[in-house]
């Protein structure tokens, strides 16, 4: 038996179709962001009533693709959004709460290995008088009764590819966390942290994940929404 890197015709399509399968599942599990909090169990959060966003300053020049006055505008929105369901107001004279959040993006490596693809071909005689393919020997030790052939991990007669080996890649990406951090205004504790982490890759995308990630960031704020009276 040989092992080969190339494929008969109805293997290619198998493989192709594991290829796309392999991928979008990698694409997948990469673009999942997760969120998670944190906060002072000791408080009742209920006893806070107005909040206000500390300023920033931006500078067009400096600014980056996820940290511009664009960006910030829509996470103050969306978050204060989340907040105003939970019974809070904005007051920007004397509020309870100062909010702040930040926007950091990382260049990491993910170490990905796949497997390497090849073709079985047995050593086989092939029997032109009956059409049947032969073992070349017939004796005790290359019988076909021998564990050998029968148990080979190779040996593949379906006219599939075999597992022949794996590689491993370094693939680069860029993770981006966005941060919320919840104050008093009075004592300057910090009260609330929630972060979101995921992969990004442009503007666009990372601003289309902010009204889901910001949505499940407060769902972990002590104080739940404030049900919207249905109306008759």
């Amino acid at each position: 038996m040989i092992l080969k890197n190339h494929f008969p015709k109805n293997s290619q399509l198998a493989l192709s179709l594991f290829v796309i399968v392999a991928v979008s599942a990698l694409l997948s599990s990469c673009a999942a962001t997760s969120v998670s909090s944190d906060y002072n169990r000791s408080l009742d959060f209920k006893q806070y009533k107005t909040f206000a966003w500390l300023p920033k300053t931006h500078d067009p020049k400096n600014d980056s693709q996820f940290d511009n006055q664009i960006v910030e505008t829509n996470i103050k929105n969306l978050a204060s959004g989340e907040l105003k369901s939970r019974g809070y107001t904005v007051d920007v004279d004397q509020p309870d709460l100062l909010i702040d959040f930040y926007v950091e993006v990382q260049n990491e490596v993910d170490h990905v290995t796949t497997p390497v693809y090849g073709y079985a071909y047995n050593y086989n005689s092939y029997n032109s008088y009956n059409g049947n393919y032969n073992r070349p020997y017939n004796n005790n030790i290359y019988s076909n009764n021998n564990s050998y052939y029968n148990n080979n991990t190779y040996l593949n007669n379906t006219g599939m590819p075999v597992v022949t080996g794996y590689t491993t890649q370094n693939v680069p990406y860029e993770q981006g966390t966005l941060t919320i951090l919840i104050m008093d205004r009075k004592t300057n504790d910090l009260l609330w942290k929630g972060w979101s982490v995921g992969v990004v890759t442009d503007e666009t995308s990372f601003e289309y994940e902010l009204p889901s990630d910001i949505r499940r960031l407060f769902k972990q704020f002590p104080v739940p929404v404030i049900p919207v009276p249905k109306t008759k």
